[in-house]
C-alpha cells in the first residue's frame, strides 16, 4: 500500500529544518543541495515543493513570524492588564532570547545579500503584522506599538553585542512603568 504523505506536515517540517541551516551559514552561503542533504530528502523532494532557495526562505519567515506572534498572543492573553502584558512579552523574548537572535542574524544577512524591492516588501508585512499584534496584546495605537517594535529589535541586536550592559528584564520594567504612566495621564485628561 502507498504510503500516505501529509504534504502541508512535510513542507512545515522542511521549513523548520531550514531555519537552523540558514541561521548558522546565512542565506547566500547555501545551496538547495546542501538544503536539501541537511533535511535529509532528495534536492528533487526539495524542488517539488520549494522552487527556489528564495522561496525556501520567504515560507520560512512567514511561518516563523506566524509563529512567533502565535506565541506571543498565547503567552500575553492571560495577563489582565496591558503592563502585565509587556512583562509576559518579555519573559517569552528573555527565554528564548537565542532563536530571536537568530532571526534578527539571518533577517539582517538576508537583507544585507538581496535586492532592495524583494527584502522592502517582505520585511514591510512582517513588521506590520508584529506592530498589529504588538497594538493589539498592549491596547495602544499602532503608532506607538511601531516604536515598541523597534525598541525590540535594538534590544534583541544589543544583547547580542553587549549582554552585560542592561538586563532585558529591566528594560521591560522601564517601558512598563513608562506605559502605566503615559496611561494614567491619558485617563487624567479623559
Amino acid at each position: 500500500m502507498p504510503k500516505i504523505v501529509n504534504h502541508e506536515k512535510y513542507r512545515e517540517e522542511m521549513i523548520l529544518g531550514s531555519f537552523e541551516l540558514f541561521s548558522k551559514k546565512g542565506f547566500n552561503n547555501i545551496t538547495m543541495r546542501e538544503i536539501a542533504a541537511e533535511l535529509n530528502v532528495s534536492t528533487g523532494a526539495l524542488y517539488h515543493y520549494f522552487p527556489t532557495k528564495q522561496s525556501i526562505f520567504e515560507q520560512m519567515m512567514t511561518y516563523i513570524v506566524d509563529q512567533d506572534l502565535k506565541r506571543l498572543r498565547e503567552a500575553t492573553d492571560t495577563a489582565d492588564s496591558p503592563e502585565k502584558r509587556m512583562l509576559k512579552a518579555g519573559e517569552l523574548i528573555e527565554n528564548n532570547k537565542e532563536y530571536y537572535q537568530n532571526m534578527l542574524l539571518l533577517a539582517l544577512d538576508y537583507f544585507r545579500h538581496q535586492t532592495e524591492l524583494d527584502t522592502e516588501e517582505m520585511f514591510n508585512k512582517f513588521a506590520k503584522h508584529y506592530i498589529h499584534t504588538i497594538a493589539s496584546q498592549l491596547d495602544m495605537p499602532e503608532k506607538y506599538s511601531a516604536i515598541v517594535f523597534c525598541w525590540l529589535i535594538g534590544l534583541v541586536y544589543a544583547d547580542l553585542l553587549c549582554p552585560e550592559s542592561i538586563s532585558a528584564g529591566d528594560q521591560f520594567e522601564v517601558v512598563t512603568n513608562v506605559m502605566s504612566t503615559m496611561r494614567e495621564r491619558s485617563d487624567k485628561n479623559n
